[in-house]
């Protein structure tokens, strides 16, 4: 093991789950978590107070139960860490700014100017996060640059970091195929993890809905391409998939998963979210932290 590669795993030490690999949950969801909520009476979208009430919830019920907990600063880390945030659990801070025009998907992200090194460390982040949206043929130079500043965030801190790859077709439409998107994924990993972070984040590679028959294959060529620990994410797995997927994935050599909406998207509509959050949620990390162990250690 190299000087950097133990330095990095040290860095890393605070995310690992005790049963072995990164079973960590996501809720540094912003405009899109608004989306998810019912409209109100009146026919607007819920409050920014709405989306800090359910966060506050989600942390305080499911901490305890993941490795580590992706957060934002704008709706769940505004001054300091959150005081229902299990003490033992670590914190990533999401350090992107999201541009998402209404009701479309993150289109571009950039630098959080106000997610300084001296902010990371007072709220005690042992982790940042950056989402980078990745096509094939335009803004390799831009993405770059990006990363490597994020990078030297992290560096500066004195924290891991965390680069999430979302791929998307150069015209942001369709992809004409899932081979074509299958092939992007395992691209846009070895473009991304080349250029530095401790942990690459990314899709599922070869999901299709309903079918986690070629997740292995495609996670055996996302390992052989990323040069360290990589995780999944759950954004386009449906639900009922996901824990297959993430199965799958770790027997192709993922280390484990960082998700949100496979864990509790559902709980979001209910009367009291609460209560899915209490019962489904924590029973659902459970069961991917197992099969994550399982996976690993077979």
């Amino acid at each position: 093991m190299t000087d950097n590669q133990s330095a990095t795993r040290t860095l890393l030490e605070p995310l690992e789950s005790p049963s072995g690999g990164y079973t960590m949950l996501a809720l540094d969801q912003r405009e899109s978590l608004r989306r998810m909520f019912p409209a109100q009476a009146d026919g607007t979208p819920v409050t920014d107070e709405t989306l800090r009430g359910f966060k506050a919830d989600a942390i305080e019920l499911l901490s305890a139960h993941a490795s580590g907990i992706l957060l934002d600063r704008p709706f769940a880390v505004t001054t300091d860490r959150p005081e229902n945030l299990a003490s033992d659990r670590g914190l990533i801070l999401a350090v992107d700014v999201l541009e998402q025009p209404a009701g479309r998907a993150v289109i571009n992200t950039t630098l959080d100017s106000e997610a300084t090194v001296d902010f990371i460390q007072h709220v005690g982040a042992v982790a940042i996060k950056l989402l980078v949206i990745w096509h094939p043929g335009r803004g390799i130079e831009e993405r770059a640059a990006l990363v490597r500043d994020f990078v030297d965030l992290a560096e500066r801190a004195g924290v891991a970091s965390l680069v999430e790859g979302i791929v998307r077709p150069d015209d942001d439409g369709d992809w004409p195929s899932h081979a074509e998107r299958h092939e992007a994924i395992v691209a846009a990993a070895r473009e991304l993890s080349a250029l530095g972070g401790s942990i690459y984040k990314g899709e599922v590679p070869g999901y299709v809905p309903g079918d986690v028959s070629a997740v292995r294959q495609e996670s055996e060529r996302v390992t052989a391409a990323v040069d360290g620990p990589w995780v999944v994410l759950s954004n386009g797995v449906a639900l009922e998939d996901f824990a297959d997927a993430v199965r799958e994935a770790c027997r192709g050599g993922a280390r484990g998963f960082l998700a949100g909406r496979a864990i509790w998207s559902d709980t979001v509509s209910t009367p009291d979210p609460r209560v899915g959050l209490r019962d489904r949620s924590t029973r659902r990390l459970q069961e991917l932290t197992d099969i994550v162990a399982d996976a690993i250690g077979a």
